[in-house]
């Protein structure tokens, strides 16, 4: 700019900042249609639908506002489904499976419009050769007579992109005469944008869905296997995080005569206490098959928990790991090894309840550790009770649950089933609980073991 432009833009003569009336402006209405049928589209796909909700609203959006006929080419399992509708039927939808499109050779059809992120527009005159023509577009095409009363016709072919990358099409059909110009190219393709970003976030959902499911099913309780000459009594307690809890999982492996119980705490919460969940008990498991010792079975899930991630603070968890043997007199031998849970509580008749001296270092803190066992023995009539810090520290209006109120309630039932133990505790923790609604994000649980009484 030159600078005699500067005193001109600097000088005091007011500037002409005339408003004028909106109705002085030209104003396309096709403009205003299709924005305010694009918006309303947009209404129509939000609302987190399941994919096949979306594609039965999608084409019902199509046609007949943007084209006669309408096809959405999305991907399935094991290849891509092709669903469509016409202005006539709309309700009525029609779906084809196919293969997924290859790569090998020269691409045609859909599989090329997905290769290149290009919209193509196919003139289809009538005559013998019609199906044909509209084999790589339509499959099934010989079979819906709803086509054939469109010929001639135009197709537009779009491709659905998501975060920069195609995934199906978007196939419109108009009668001839009515094809797609350059303008009504261009809102078909904001259609088809529309519908992709609808899409691919329901795919999001249903993939995160089919993960969580997954998650959710490393941390259920597992069945109970037969114990002959032991008793188990179990209760879980799921935190009130609607699944993003964490916390309190068991296991019981091993066969007739010399069993395995885990008993452990994932000390983060969430999607990573599904993770760590996940990750121990196929530690646990598969170190069973070749190892009945506590201390190493201990040693190797520490092991899985620290090697790969050092530094991951999240990847920490506590345990007790029992092996029980029956004996020949009914009762049962017990080796005990802890990786920073508390200690398993024994009950005897006539005697006060006492923590069993165990304890080492929680799994995943270091590469390398060691663990100590202790071993005692369970008479006809004894119990013993495995659980987590989450027990005492159950909260209620009136303060913890508390470890001396755990002890003072279990020494009343010595001598009964397990069961008996593990549900009074469940329903005394419980109340508690109850008094504090919603502050329980972490899922608790316990195991208690005994010989049987008879």
């Amino acid at each position: 700019m030159a600078p005699q432009d500067w005193r001109v833009l600097m000088s005091e003569e007011p500037a002409d900042c005339t408003i004028r009336p909106l109705a002085d402006v030209a104003v396309n209405p096709a403009s205003y249609e299709r924005a305010a049928f694009l918006a309303d589209a947009g209404r129509q796909l939000a609302g987190g639908l399941g994919v096949d909700g979306l594609v039965r609203r999608a084409l019902r959006a199509c046609v007949p506002k943007v084209a006669d006929w309408a096809q959405l080419v999305v991907p399935a399992d094991r290849g891509a489904r092709c669903v469509a509708a016409d202005a006539e039927t709309a309700d009525r939808l029609s779906a084809v499976d196919v293969p997924r499109p290859t790569t090998t050779g020269a691409l045609s059809g859909h599989a090329r419009v997905i290769a290149t992120g290009r919209p193509e527009t196919v003139p289809v005159a009538p005559g013998p050769g019609f199906a044909e023509s509209l084999a790589p577009w339509v499959p099934g095409a010989d079979r819906d007579d709803r086509l054939a009363r469109l010929r001639p016709m135009e197709l537009a072919v779009l491709p659905l992109v998501a975060r920069g990358t195609p995934f199906g099409t978007l196939t419109l059909a108009r009668r001839a005469g009515q094809g797609f110009d350059t303008d009504e190219l261009t809102f078909a393709g904001e259609v088809g944008a529309r519908i992709a970003v609808a899409l691919d976030s329901a795919r999001v959902r249903a993939a995160q869905a089919e993960i969580a499911d997954a998650m959710a099913a490393t941390r259920r309780p597992p069945s109970l296997p037969e114990t002959p000459g032991l008793e188990l009594g179990v209760r879980h307690r799921p935190g009130s995080g609607h699944g993003d809890g964490g916390g309190d999982f068991y296991d019981v492996l091993g066969e007739p005569g010399d069993w395995v119980i885990l008993h452990a705490d994932v000390i983060t919460t969430g999607a990573q206490a599904a993770v760590v969940t996940a990750q121990a008990r196929h530690t646990v498991r598969g170190a069973v098959y070749f190892e009945r010792r506590p201390a190493e079975i201990l040693r190797a899930l520490n092991a899985a928990l620290a090697a790969p991630f050092p530094d991951d603070s999240a990847r920490l968890l506590t345990a007790v790991c029992a092996r029980v043997r029956t004996r020949r007199d009914g009762g049962l031998e017990v080796t005990l090894a802890s990786a920073g849970h508390p200690r398993p509580v024994l009950i005897r008749r006539g005697d006060d309840p006492v923590e069993l001296p165990v304890q080492g270092r929680l799994c995943g803190a270091l590469a390398t550790t060691t663990y100590e066992e202790i071993g005692t023995v369970l008479a006809r009539g004894d119990l013993l009770l495995l659980f987590s810090n989450r027990v005492p520290d159950a909260k209620g209006s009136e303060g913890r649950f508390g470890l001396d109120r755990l002890t003072t309630l279990a020494a009343r039932f010595a001598g009964a089933p397990p069961a008996a133990l593990a549900e009074v505790v469940d329903l005394a923790v419980g109340e508690v609980m109850a008094t504090r609604p919603g502050e329980h994000a972490d899922d608790l649980g316990l195991v208690v073991l005994g010989a049987p009484l008879h």
